[in-house]
């Protein structure tokens, strides 16, 4: 009977070895892959912010060349957030190209804050607080209401 336990304990502590260390690079390769989407996600929604706002400031002072130079980032940008991106970014991104995705009216503004809303709260930053008139005085220098004009 010793000659068995002595046997069995090391084998039993052998496997409970092995199996944490299955368990432990299973749960490392799942953060790894979520960090990964995470920074991917992150890496694309601030490249769509910084082309659109170039493409803005650029149309605002007719250069054609820089806006044409942008076009070609934010493409890039919308592509992969249709790849990476959460749902509700895609579905917010998509209603701003709708509305014109230029930035030029009300409508366009609006909707653009919006997009800014839902991707702080993609990547955490959920605050109820926080108006869409304080993100359009922020972007803008103008205060944009959620009610339609007449």
């Amino acid at each position: 009977m010793d000659s068995i336990l002595i046997f069995v304990v090391p084998v039993i502590g052998l496997c409970g070895v092995i199996i944490g260390a299955l368990i432990q690079a299973f749960f490392n390769r799942k953060n790894q892959k979520v960090s990964h989407l995470t920074e991917l996600q992150n890496k694309s929604y601030a490249d769509f912010l910084n082309a659109a706002s170039k493409i803005a400031i650029a149309q605002r002072n007719n250069d054609r060349k820089e806006v044409e130079n942008e076009l070609a980032n934010l493409a890039d940008a919308k592509s992969r957030i249709c790849v990476y991106g959460d749902s509700f970014v895609i579905r917010q991104l998509a209603t701003f190209l709708r509305a014109g995705g230029t930035l030029q009216t009300e409508q366009e503004i609006l909707a653009f804050t919006h997009l800014c809303i839902q991707i702080r709260n993609s990547v955490g930053l959920s605050d109820k607080n926080l108006i869409s008139q304080d993100i359009s005085q922020l972007l803008f220098s103008i205060d944009v209401k959620d009610t339609k004009t007449p």
